[in-house]
């Protein structure tokens, strides 16, 4: 009966260390799971990132291009001889003892 008593401890103790250790393996798969779906996530949000960097660099390097050629043209138009450039050529005004010549092209593509 001891020898039976005996055994069915022993055979506890290795129920009881089998089931801490399908415990502790379902933990580090958890966490195994998480850590590589977390590092997946987090390339992919890096590899988009990048890309509105690279969106937003170019952006801005176009603006401040842009910015520049208003800078002069304000420059420009500031002045009083752009001001009078800016009138004769758009709003096609002319100065004391001149004469408005306007050419238009009604160019059409012959059809042969």
């Amino acid at each position: 009966m001891e020898n039976l008593a005996r055994s069915k401890k022993q055979l506890r103790k290795v129920y009881k260390k089998r089931a801490y250790y399908f415990f502790c393996t379902i933990v580090l798969l958890v966490c195994l799971i998480q850590f590589l779906y977390g590092s997946l996530f987090n390339f992919t949000r890096f590899i988009v990132l990048n890309g509105k960097i690279d969106r937003l660099e170019t952006l801005n390097k176009i603006s401040l291009e842009k910015n520049k050629r208003l800078k002069n043209q304000f420059k420009v138009y500031s002045s009083h001889k752009g001001i009078e450039e800016l009138a004769r050529n758009n709003l096609k005004m002319v100065g004391k003892d001149e004469v408005l010549v306007l050419i238009k092209n009604n160019s059409k593509p012959d059809k042969n």
